[in-house]
Order: structure tokens, then sequence, then C-alpha cells
């Protein structure tokens, strides 16, 4: 009877294992883009919560004029590296969410001479009424997913394209 229980137990963590969820992974890597698109600003990523918090008092977030090639269009935006987490990974089917737009197949990783690499860049848009951004990641096909939030900081001051505060 006890060996029909532990089999029973054993079949029961097995279905349990296999329905429990995605494998987590840790946190991506979250910096500033190398050409500070919105300007100097004050940067914290906290890995534990997720979040992004830019800027700060009497800190000016610049307009951007848009740029085709890096997919975005002129606003305030602030523009952040995301890499991928130091495990291995198949980033062939990586799925990334921003805005209600789905970026699938890896396609919005960066690209070096046709070899998709482990990090990509992305531009979110800021006003004074919506001074938050959220996008999510899913690297790896059983991989759970994971969500950020950008926050622009009260008390940072927006710029128009004439570089005069709104």
């Amino acid at each position: 009877m006890l060996k029909v229980m532990l089999i029973v137990l054993c079949l029961g963590c097995a279905v349990f294992a296999i329905g429990c969820g995605d494998k987590e992974l840790p946190t991506a890597k979250i910096t500033r883009d190398e050409a500070r698109v919105g300007g100097s600003l004050s940067f914290v990523f906290d890995k534990n919560e997720g979040v992004v918090y830019v800027g700060g008092e009497d800190e000016y977030l610049t307009y951007t004029t848009g740029d085709e090639s890096k997919g975005y269009a002129e606003g305030n935006r602030v523009g952040l590296k995301v890499t991928a987490p130091d495990v291995e990974l198949d980033l062939d089917n990586a799925v990334l969410e921003m805005n209600d737009v789905t970026y699938s197949a890896g396609d919005f990783l960066e690209s070096i001479n046709g070899v998709n690499q482990r990090f990509f860049y992305i531009y979110p848009s800021f006003d004074k009424k919506n001074n938050e951004a959220t996008f999510s990641i899913t690297w790896q096909e059983g991989t759970k997913q994971q969500e950020y939030r950008v926050i622009v900081v009260d008390g940072t001051k927006f710029l128009n394209k004439d570089g005069e505060i709104i």
C-alpha cells in the first residue's frame, strides 16, 4: 500500500511539475542607450521591482526627432538598452510586448552582421499626463514573461521641440 501511495505521489508531482508554469529567469539588465535619447537624466533600475526611474527634480526630458531606422516617432522619449539575463538562451522565439504591439521571433533584437545579439533598444514615449510606460519580454519559449515599468520621476520637466518647457 505504501508503495502504491508513493507511486501516486510521484505521478502527482510529475503532473504538477509539467503544469506548474514557466521557468523563471534572472532579471534582464537595463541601462541607458549609448546615445542618451531623452537627455542626460538620472537613472535608477530597481531589479527587484522591475522598475526603471528616470529624471528628477529640475531635470529635463528633451524632445527627440523621429528616427525611422530605430522605429520611433518624434516626442519626449527615453532610450534604454535591455540585455537578456546572463544564462544560456535560445532567443529565436523571444517576444517583446509594448504599447499593445507584439514583436515576435526575436525580430526586435539588435543584429550585427546578420546575427541576433542578446540585447535590444526601446524608446518609450512620455508626456506630462503620461509619465509611465510598461513592456514585457519572454526571452525563450517555456520561460516566464518578465514585466518592466519605466517611470519619469515627478519634478522632471518636459521640453518641446523648440527647447521650451512644456
